[in-house]
């Protein structure tokens, strides 16, 4: 339905690349249609890119398009981070990792590049953000954690199952889902308050400075 808006965005974004950038890839359907277009003005300019990816799939897709890819722990520096989010808002916080659950190395590599750009269709635009933060957490603290978000904030918090079974990382921890009862009064305290808890890897609050691309049906505009 948002597929041209989505690849609008995903055009705009690649405005942006210039020869022998250190690009971060990020994961969902909106940042492979980037990947896809990256691969194309890489072998038509010849650019030389380097790319990090946040998750296999990603990896995968980037390898088969002609990308040079290299692992997150090998890279010095990332000059632009380009990714998708599931919601949001008018401060452009964000909330990310509900397709993909890959928001753990998302955010490494999101938040280490020196420019930060989302790219989104136009249903991703809240007023506030509200409904879901995912949260991963190593296996051995996950019932403790359960308890500790479902007492200290507004939500209800489960683990994430698939066919009966723990959802598995690609980093071997564990996904908590906290349905929130209200919408999220600051973003940025919440987000320091859920990482500082014992065994939490990440969670899909981002507030980190972006660029934001919204794609429309005809056009782009930018946050």
């Amino acid at each position: 339905m948002n597929e041209k808006q989505k690849e609008n965005a995903a055009k705009e974004a690649v405005k942006y690349i210039e020869k022998g950038m250190t690009i971060g890839l990020g994961s969902g359907s909106t940042a492979e249609l980037f990947v896809k277009l990256l691969a194309e003005k890489n072998k038509k300019e010849n650019l030389d890119l380097t790319c990090v990816a946040t998750s296999n799939k990603i990896a995968g897709l980037a390898i088969d398009l002609g990308l040079k890819v290299i692992s997150f722990d090998s890279v010095e520096k990332i000059d632009i981070a380009v990714d998708g989010a599931d919601q949001i808002n008018e401060k452009k916080e964000l909330l990310k990792g509900m397709g993909a659950y890959a928001f753990l190395k998302e955010k490494r590599i999101d938040y280490k590049a020196e420019k930060f750009i989302v790219i989104a269709d136009e249903s991703k635009l809240v007023k506030e953000l509200n409904g879901e933060i995912l949260v991963e957490v190593e296996p051995t603290e996950l019932f403790n954690i359960l308890k500790k978000l479902s007492d200290d904030y507004d939500a209800e918090a489960v683990q994430i199952s698939q066919k009966c079974m723990p959802l598995e990382t690609e980093n071997k921890n564990y996904v908590i889902s906290m349905q929130l009862h209200s919408e999220i009064e600051n973003a940025k305290k919440m987000e320091k308050q859920i990482d500082s808890i014992q065994g939490v890897k990440a969670n899909g609050l981002f507030t980190r400075n972006c660029t934001i691309i919204i794609g429309t049906e005809k056009e782009t505009k930018i946050l």
